[in-house]
């Protein structure tokens, strides 16, 4: 019985000895696992504020000048995949209906003026050059985006994205001489990122009129 319970005495020992390690790195995995999708989570919200950042006038007194817009046009297309799909539903005749693929704001083949094709109007760039009030020179707009209506939910190389564009008109008051901060315009982005290459892209995007964002 002596022998045969230190035997026991000796395999509960051997399973403790394999058991810690064992927990100790399935701990690390999962820290591991953990640290790695906070860092994709904070690259989708830089990829969020990139969005915004192109979106907005760099000289809210006098206007971007031509080549500024440029800029920022490629800017907002350098987040987005080559094969991005926007679709529109702001309620707009104009506006609503899909923009195929990304596109060069300086090549006509790949950036044309809008069509009056309801199923196709054009590329992403179409929108961006032609339609966006942001990117239209006469605006001098800002976008800005409440931080607690953003949601990023990664599914390995996808990500589902969601948040919101609020435009204001910082063009100079001349009664005060201070930026008018009126509303412009609201919009919502629900669509999803694709990992390239390591970098997180824009691959598909529904811009529609956004509700009230009540906390």
């Amino acid at each position: 019985m002596l022998h045969i319970a230190g035997i026991t005495i000796e395999r509960r020992r051997l399973c403790k000895t394999i058991a810690i390690p064992a927990l100790f790195l399935l701990g690390t995995a999962l820290l591991v696992s953990a640290q790695d999708k906070n860092a994709q989570t904070s690259k989708l919200y830089k990829l969020q504020a990139a969005y915004h950042r192109a979106a907005t006038v760099r000289d809210p007194v006098n206007g971007d000048s031509p080549e500024t817009i440029t800029g920022r046009l490629r800017e907002v297309l350098s987040l987005f995949t080559a094969d991005a799909v926007l679709y529109l539903t702001v309620g707009s005749p104009l506006l609503d209906s899909y923009y195929l693929g990304n596109g060069d704001p300086d090549d006509a083949t790949t950036c044309p003026p809008p069509s009056g094709d309801s199923n196709n109007r054009g590329t992403v760039c179409t929108f961006y050059k032609y339609l966006s009030p942001a990117f239209q020179a006469t605006n001098k707009l800002v976008a800005l985006t409440p931080s607690y209506k953003e949601l990023f939910h990664i599914h390995g190389n996808t990500a589902a994205v969601y948040f919101e564009c609020h435009y204001f008109n910082v063009a100079t008051d001349p009664a005060t001489q201070r930026p008018f901060w009126t509303a412009v315009s609201h919009a919502s982005f629900k669509g999803l990122a694709r990992k390239v290459e390591g970098h997180w892209l824009f691959s598909y995007a529904n811009g529609a009129v956004p509700p009230i964002p009540v906390p």
